[in-house]
C-alpha cells in the first residue's frame, strides 16, 4: 500500500520516532459520497488525504448546503481532534472514491509530547488552513455572485491548475452544483455566469474540467466587477 503524503507529513517527525508512528496512523478506504464524519461528531481523529479528494462542508439552517473547501492528497482534516474534548465543526463526504490515514487523539497526543516541534509543525498547518479560509471569506464577503464566482476560480486555479495548451486547468471536478456550495448561491445563478464567461472566452470545459484560457482575462474581468 502507497503511503506517499504520509511518509511527507511524518518526514517533520525526529527520524527515530518515525517508524513506532507509521503504526499509529491506520488507513480507511470511503466510497464516492460516503461521509467519513459529520459536523458536531466528537472529535476522535485527525485525518490526512492519501488518494482522491474529500469535501469539507456545512449545511445551513435553511438546509441549504455549503462546501468550505476540497481537500486534496497530502492534505489534513478532522482539526477537532488537535484538542481534547473537541468536535467536528464540518462534515466531511467522498467526492470520489478515496484512501485516507487517521490518527486517534490519545496516539496524536503521545506523539506531540515526543516531538515538540512536530506539535508547532502541526499547529502551522492548521493555521495555514485556518488564514487561507479567511482569504476566502474575505474575497467573497459582501461580494456580487458573479465577483465571488471569479474569485474562487482564481483561488482554485491557485490551488490546483496545471497549465496545459489550452490555458490553466483547474485540476478537479467542478460542477455548477460544487461553485454554487462554495459561493452560497444557486445552481440556476452559477450557471448563468458560468455561460457569460464562455462565451467571452475566458473560460472553457475540457471533458469534466474546467479550463481558464486567459488568467490575466479572468483577473480584469474580476477587477472590473463593481
Amino acid at each position: 500500500m502507497e503511503d506517499h503524503f504520509l511518509r511527507e507529513l511524518l518526514n517533520h517527525l525526529e527520524e527515530g520516532l518515525r517508524e513506532e508512528a507509521r503504526d499509529l496512523f491506520k488507513p480507511e478506504r470511503y466510497d464516492r459520497e460516503q461521509y467519513i464524519f459529520i459536523d458536531q461528531d466528537e472529535a476522535t481523529h485527525l485525518y490526512v488525504v492519501e488518494e482522491g479528494t474529500v469535501e469539507a462542508n456545512i449545511v445551513h439552517g435553511d438546509g441549504r448546503l455549503y462546501i468550505l473547501n476540497f481537500l486534496y492528497p497530502g492534505d489534513l482534516f478532522g482539526e477537532g481532534a488537535l484538542y481534547e474534548e473537541g468536535v467536528y465543526s464540518y462534515s466531511a463526504v467522498a467526492r470520489e472514491d478515496s484512501r485516507v490515514w487517521r490518527i486517534s487523539w490519545d496516539d496524536l497526543q503521545w506523539l506531540a509530547s515526543r516531538d515538540p516541534l512536530f506539535a508547532l509543525y502541526l499547529t502551522r498547518r492548521v493555521v495555514m488552513k485556518l488564514d487561507q479560509a479567511y482569504y476566502k471569506e474575505r474575497c467573497i464577503a459582501g461580494e456580487k455572485v458573479e465577483k465571488r464566482i471569479t474569485c474562487v476560480l482564481l483561488k482554485m486555479m491557485d490551488e490546483v491548475g496545471i497549465t496545459d495548451k489550452c490555458g490553466l486547468v483547474i485540476n478537479t471536478p467542478l460542477t455548477n452544483r460544487d461553485i454554487a456550495g462554495l459561493v452560497g448561491s444557486t445552481e440556476e445563478t452559477v450557471s448563468r455566469i458560468m455561460s457569460r464567461l464562455k462565451k467571452s472566452e475566458i473560460i472553457t470545459s475540457e471533458g469534466k474540467l474546467l479550463v481558464v484560457k486567459d488568467r490575466e482575462a479572468l483577473l480584469r474581468y474580476f477587477d472590473g466587477l463593481s
